[in-house]
């Protein structure tokens, strides 16, 4: 899968060039965004989904 299939990374990108710092732990299963308390990936890309970072289907924009 390259990155651009990827959708974590796509999200993390995305929340990124938003402003936001996002940070994995050593295993890359759980973010912590702006320094908040950590989430699981699913999480991550909920959050990203709920920001309107996501057009619904598709590919993060």
């Amino acid at each position: 899968m390259s990155p651009e299939e990827d959708p974590v990374a796509e999200a993390v990108t995305v929340l990124i060039s938003r402003g936001h710092t996002v940070e994995p732990d050593d295993d890359f299963e759980n973010w912590r965004v702006d320094g908040g308390d950590w989430l699981s990936t699913g999480d991550l890309l909920a959050w990203a989904i709920v920001l309107g970072l996501n057009g619904g289907v598709g590919r993060l924009q």
